[in-house]
């Protein structure tokens, strides 16, 4: 269940990518995403919805950083930024997890850590192309927006571990989705006054190619992974190997980078992803440790 996971997740900045060419802006690609998979996930919860209203100021603000962080994530293959380089950067969350959780004095950050966490680092500098190219040549915009994304992929997971009990993962997550598309909608109001490019905040209605396109990017890459997650029991597969295994996220992600679009990155950059993937592992090691 975990590599059928790791495979629907592999082709998230695939769909993106190809509605991207096919005319569909970041904004409508995160509100449909999250609003077509609502009803996949309802079916999997078996119509057992649950929102208690002590927790709905829970579930407004994890939907709004989780909606922000999908927006930032998409956003960056929409400003042309490779796969392979988006991936890289979003995999930098257990960089930051690392220091949330010291800042938050949750966790100490020791120096093993320190040590994962400036190699991690030092990927994001080599992927980004910071160190080794000029300036001029610097996806900034979408190397910023990936790099945000992985900021706020460990907010989301700093948020999720503070879930209220009462409600199983899947409830959560259905409500979680539910209030990331009404918070998607709000973020798209306030960046449509001051942002004009239509790739990023363009919102019209789909066409039949294009929501057949949402709904599959919905389904096999939204609802079918989560749900799959949701089945894996804690006593057969310890937290580590879960997240040794989901790894295979980004590795596919950058055999499908070559294998469906051809794009290619220079070696350098290889390496930077190299580095933040062996970073993050590293980091499920010593938290098992």
């Amino acid at each position: 269940m975990l590599v059928f996971a790791s495979f629907g997740f592999s082709f998230i900045l695939v769909f993106s990518t190809i509605l991207k060419n096919v005319g569909v802006s970041s904004l409508q690609q995160v509100f449909y995403r999250v609003t077509l998979a609502l009803p996949l996930i309802f079916l999997l919860i078996r119509g057992r919805f649950k929102l208690e209203k002590g927790d709905l100021q829970y579930f407004v603000l994890i939907g709004l950083v989780f909606s922000a962080f999908l927006l930032s994530a998409l956003t960056s293959i929409v400003f042309g930024c490779p796969i392979a380089v988006s991936v890289a950067l979003i995999y930098t969350q257990p960089l930051f997890t690392a220091l949330l959780a010291a800042l938050s004095r949750k966790e100490r950050l020791t120096f093993e850590k320190l040590v994962i966490v400036i190699v991690g680092f030092l990927g994001v500098l080599l992927v980004s192309g910071a160190l080794t190219e000029p300036l001029s040549n610097l996806n900034v915009a979408g190397v910023s927006f990936a790099f945000t994304a992985g900021f706020l992929y460990a907010v989301y997971l700093y948020l999720k571990r503070a879930r209220k009990t009462g409600y199983t993962p899947l409830q959560a997550l259905f409500n979680t989705f539910m209030f990331s598309a009404i918070c998607t909608v709000f973020l798209g109001s306030m960046l449509r006054l001051f942002i004009t490019n239509q790739n990023f905040v363009g919102f019209s209605m789909p066409n039949l190619q294009q929501f057949a396109l949402l709904f599959m990017f919905a389904a096999f890459s939204t609802a079918l992974p989560y749900g799959l997650l949701n089945y894996v029991k804690p006593s057969e597969v310890s937290p580590t190997t879960e997240g040794t295994i989901l790894l295979l996220d980004p590795l596919l992600h950058n055999l499908w980078a070559v294998v469906i679009f051809q794009q290619y990155i220079p070696p350098i950059r290889y390496l930077g992803v190299g580095l933040i993937l062996l970073s993050a592992a590293a980091m499920l090691r010593v938290k098992d440790g």
